[in-house]
């Protein structure tokens, strides 16, 4: 019993004295950082017993240091792709006119058109007395229709070109006095131009004519009407009743 205490009491003995020698006898401090990012203090003596003390807490930021020189360009990077084709810009001033260039070989000759021809002639043998009507004007004998553009059936000329046409009409009061009549010639249902004859007191005939030139469209309708009301018109195998037409030019 008394010998374990003596040996216990030669332990402490021991660790006092090494305390004793190391704390008064430190030779220089270092700080070394260690992998976890901490810097404890290290402690030597000449007896090359080191003392490694707990990190102190984090101090407070430091000022910003001074910017530091312009490094290297680096290497030029690669090309892009091209981009969108940007809106046309304004058109330029006008240049010069240039010097004019050889004369080219001649071609082969073309073929000529030949321009549309029509034409018709009709005449009435037979006379109207008072339709009560304004009546389209039917002619039974049909002299020429180049073109086949009058319709002997509704006494109307239909324009298959279109161009400049010429017509021209006629009239003949009956054999009576105090008769007459009145006729237009019309195009698309409208009024141009008319014929008016009156015998007066006698018995006689009393003829005239009237003429116009039109531009046509093609589908345009031309045709001779005679008021309805109290008009006469004569005509027999000689004809005196006609209703005429020609292109001039075609446009």
């Amino acid at each position: 019993m008394a010998g374990t205490r003596s040996k216990a009491l030669l332990a402490a003995a021991i660790f006092a004295l090494i305390g004793h020698m190391i704390i008064p006898t430190l030779a220089e401090e270092e700080e070394v950082r260690v992998e976890d990012g901490s810097c404890p203090k290290q402690f030597y003596n000449n007896q090359n017993i080191t003392v490694v003390t707990p990190p102190g807490p984090v101090g407070p930021k430091g000022d910003m240091g001074p910017r530091g020189e312009k490094g290297e360009p680096g290497e030029k990077g690669r090309r892009g792709a091209p981009g969108e084709t940007g809106p046309v810009g304004p058109a330029g001033e006008k240049g010069d006119k240039g010097e004019q260039g050889p004369v080219g070989e001649k071609g082969i000759p073309g073929n000529l058109l030949t321009p549309p021809v029509v034409a018709f002639s009709v005449a009435r043998t037979t006379s109207l007395r008072n339709p009560g009507v304004d009546t389209v004007l039917m002619y039974d004998v049909i002299l020429s229709n180049v073109g086949e553009d009058y319709d002997e059936e509704t006494g109307k000329f239909v324009a298959e070109v279109g161009g400049v046409y010429f017509f021209t009409f006629t009239g003949m009061t009956v054999w009576s006095s105090g008769k007459d009549y009145f006729i237009s010639l019309k195009k698309n249902g409208e009024k141009v131009v008319n014929l008016h004859e009156h015998n007066g007191n006698e018995r006689q005939h009393q003829s005239s004519s009237n003429s116009a030139i039109f531009q046509l469209q093609a589908g345009d309708e031309v045709w001779v009407e005679m008021k309805g009301f109290d008009n006469s018109l004569f005509s027999n195998d000689d004809c005196y009743l006609t209703f005429s037409g020609f292109l001039i030019h075609a446009v």
